[in-house]
């Protein structure tokens, strides 16, 4: 039997040894935590405590060539709370309950009835305590006066100034503008670099999203990060950094971020004053106005009507009043200039002129309108036959542009065939879309291909500008401005340049060549005669377009709609001039839907409108 001194001793050794094996365990896996793996315990001791906060920036400007603002940002007093200073001992609740009775309170000062629920400010306070909690937006100054005299009472409480967005010019340009709403955290490509995310005010429609980043751009490489676009009018965030405890309230600083680098301005080709003259002068219309610069494709206006004022979306828009604009019949949201498809009527004449001299052996050959073109057993009438019952009698081409004769153009349109019809047709961008920057149609080009058991009929209808041809105001205006250029479709270009945050031009719009049409510089000048005596002959049929500010080369359209139980007619005007203040050549296309006739409705509004606006 051992003695009982040496089992003690047995056993302190064995202890002893057990205590030194747990204690040489402990001071390797401290070396490993400390030494061998430092670096790595640091990294996720910073992710735990430091927070990135994302900060956006503020939206660039969009201006007129003139310097209008159309879409601007203006500044907004908010109340803020400050969750980390409103925090209570003891369980989450008493927090919530805290914040929830100061923002009443201040409700009552300031007299809001509408404010955060006590469910929104426990959301926010459980999943985002690091980011302030907005109260109150864009108080009024008797509301920031009363704000400020209650925020001494209550800890967290701050005023802050912050950016809304604004369209100083109601309704105008609507179309063009779209409008911004908050971007969903929810589905952005950076959400996961930050811990607490404010997110952009980004475009939803037109140029407001157009012009969000910079169009056409591939996307820009980033190492590690989802490929992004070079944002234009959004500007580039910044972040801040904070150091949160275990509940993620904020205790400090985390340091220095990174600055914010905000939105670029945009200036317009458009022309405040043009823009304001032909929105009023379509007034209560159902119509559209384009107005470019022939030469470079430049949009001098775009108007249609009716219109919204993006402000209604800003910072959001009710279901109710947003299903009140769709189901208007009168169509508010439509961008008539660039997304209406037409039948063109008339104004298509000086093309199909083009046509027969390019294909034609004697193009401008005389010939006798007697009232009507015989089609099969069916007699088309010329515009003239219900009025007097006969014809124009003999006429040539100049004359039958002039005029407006449908015998001259049935006749000769079926000597050409829908083929050459729909080659000259094609060769003007009927068919296709401009490369308008904005949403728009392609129209319809008539072909054979497009429409079975293709007839005579169909053939002398898209020859006056109706049945299965249909084209946009703003293809209009193209075409128009290539027959008063020489024969170049210019892209429309709605942006003349782009002016960072320093006033400084980063980008200025080139004119863009999209096609030519099919033709020759004789018969263009013949064409531009036809349409010049179609201003200013007796006889013409666009002499209502006559004013004493330019001289007009031009033409008008009726084209009939519709069935007899609901007939109505789509009126045109389309043509050039050029302006002896500035010398540059002017498109101008009037579009009206249910209007009298060409000549009597949309003429006018052209004449006026040139004696209104003064180009500089």
């Amino acid at each position: 039997m051992f003695a009982p001194d040496f089992i003690s001793k047995i056993r302190i050794a064995i202890i002893a040894f057990f205590v030194f094996v747990l204690y040489a365990v402990l001071c390797i896996r401290l070396w490993q935590v400390q030494v061998l793996k430092g670096e790595d315990t640091k990294a996720k001791v910073s992710r735990q405590y430091i927070r990135k906060i994302r900060i956006p920036a503020i939206r660039g400007r969009i201006l007129t060539s003139d310097g209008y603002p159309l879409a601007d940002n203006r500044p907004s007093m908010d109340v803020v709370f400050h969750i980390s200073e409103m925090r209570q001992p003891g369980p989450l609740g008493k927090t919530i309950n805290f914040i929830t009775a100061n923002v009443e309170a201040v409700a009552k000062a300031i007299k809001r009835k509408e404010y955060p629920s006590r469910k929104d400010i426990a959301y926010h306070t459980s999943r985002t305590p690091g980011l302030p909690l907005t109260i109150f937006r864009d108080l009024t100054p008797q509301e920031t006066a009363k704000a400020f005299e209650i925020s001494a009472t209550v800890p967290g409480m701050e005023l802050v100034c912050d950016a809304i967005r604004i369209y100083p010019q109601g309704t105008m340009a609507g179309h063009l503008l779209g409008y911004v709403r908050q971007d969903d955290p929810g589905s952005a490509d950076d959400r996961k670099n930050y811990s607490y995310y404010v997110p952009d005010i980004v475009g939803k429609s037109g140029l407001e999203l157009a012009y969000d980043c910079y169009p056409g751009e591939p996307d820009i490489e980033q190492a590690g990060l989802p490929q992004v676009r070079r944002p234009l009018l959004k500007g580039t965030p910044g972040q801040k950094l904070v150091i949160v405890d275990h509940r993620r309230f904020v205790r400090d600083s985390g340091g220095e971020g990174t600055p914010r680098e905000n939105g670029k301005n945009l200036i317009l080709t458009l022309n405040y004053k043009a823009q304001k003259i032909a929105e009023d002068l379509i007034q209560g219309l159902s119509a559209a106005v384009v107005v470019m610069d022939a030469n470079t494709g430049e949009i001098i206006v775009m108007a249609s009507a009716p219109s919204y004022s993006p402000q209604e979306f800003v910072p959001y828009i009710t279901r109710k009043r947003y299903k009140q604009l769709l189901e208007d019949p009168e169509r508010p949201l439509f961008n008539k200039a660039a997304q209406g498809a037409f039948s063109p009527g008339s104004i298509i004449k000086p093309l199909m002129g083009l046509s027969f001299l390019y294909f034609l052996p004697q193009g401008d050959e005389a010939m006798e309108c007697d009232g009507y073109t015989p089609i099969g057993g069916y007699k088309l009438n010329c515009w003239i036959r219900p009025l007097t019952g006969g014809g124009h009698g003999i006429l040539d081409l100049k004359e039958a542009i002039t005029v407006s004769c449908n015998d001259y153009l049935v006749t000769n349109g079926l000597k050409l065939g829908v083929d050459k019809i729909s080659k000259t047709y094609a060769s003007a961008g009927f068919g296709k879309k401009t490369g308008f920057i904005l949403p728009e149609t392609a129209g319809r080009l008539p072909s054979r291909s497009k429409k079975k058991n293709w007839n005579v009929f169909d053939t002398a209808l898209i020859s006056i500008g109706q049945g299965e041809l249909l084209i946009s105001p703003l293809q209009a205006a193209v075409y128009i401005s290539a027959v008063a250029n020489g024969g170049i479709l210019y892209k429309p270009q709605i942006l003349k340049s782009i002016i960072d945050a320093n006033d400084k031009t980063v980008h200025v719009t080139k004119p863009e060549i999209r096609g030519n049409l099919l033709t020759k510089p004789e018969h263009l000048d013949y064409i531009r005669a036809a349409m010049h005596n179609a201003v200013y002959a007796e006889n013409g049929g666009a002499k209502n377009a006559r004013n004493n500010a330019m001289e007009i080369y031009g033409k008008t359209g009726t084209a009939e709609i519709g069935t007899r139980a609901r007939h109505y007619k789509n009126t045109w005007f389309a043509g050039f001039g050029t302006s002896p203040e500035t010398d540059k050549t002017y498109t101008i296309v009037v579009f009206v839907e249910n209007g009298i006739s060409g000549g009597k409705t949309s003429a006018p509004i052209a004449a006026k409108f040139f004696e209104q606006w003064t180009p500089e």
